[in-house]
């Protein structure tokens, strides 16, 4: 717990010299994350689901694709497999954001640290899910747009999420401007 707080310390600064929502705005977005989570929680459960029953859709396509090349001693390639591992990582992830998301809930709900500290959590195993995703998908020529994209998304997820900050239980405020 004392690297996210000390990861904690560093995005705060960083994010010290920008400007800021409006108190109200900020007021808002705290009273009312719980739900936006819980929506949020909701969605991804279904998400969950649906990317499981596809992906057992593909492999019995890949599994006959594999079957037809085989009868004709060809093979594939191993393309399938690579897909399937990156698709497996990908869906553990989300179950792990999802799992984290839903004990945020009711902290959350209650406008306490706890809650706020979870959200932080989920933005981590965010951040470590896309660059994952990025190398098991390895492309030359998506590997730094990709990496570019995470950047710019990490930081909008920061920005907002620290932002709200001020508003739980135990936190103080990084600007009232």
């Amino acid at each position: 717990m004392e690297s996210i707080n000390k990861l904690e310390k560093t995005i705060e600064g960083w994010l010290k010299p920008i400007p800021h929502l409006p108190i109200t705005w900020r007021k808002w977005l705290g009273e009312n994350v719980w739900w936006l989570t819980l929506l949020g929680v909701i969605l991804s459960v279904i998400a969950v689901f649906t990317i499981i029953g596809a992906m057992f859709t593909a492999m019995s396509f890949l599994g006959s694709v594999n079957s037809i090349y085989g009868m004709y001693g060809m093979t594939s390639g191993s393309y399938s497999s690579w897909w399937m591992i990156s698709s497996v990582a990908s869906l553990v992830f989300m179950v792990v954001t999802v799992a984290i998301s839903a004990m945020a809930v009711n902290p959350l709900k209650a406008q306490k640290k706890k809650g706020w500290d979870l959200l932080l959590l989920v933005f981590i195993v965010n951040i470590v899910s896309s660059i994952v995703g990025v190398i098991l998908n390895f492309n030359i020529m998506t590997l730094i747009p990709g990496l570019i994209g995470i950047a710019i998304g990490a930081a909008i997820s920061a920005y907002f999420l620290f932002e709200v900050k001020s508003q739980f239980n135990g936190v103080t405020a990084v600007s009232k401007k």
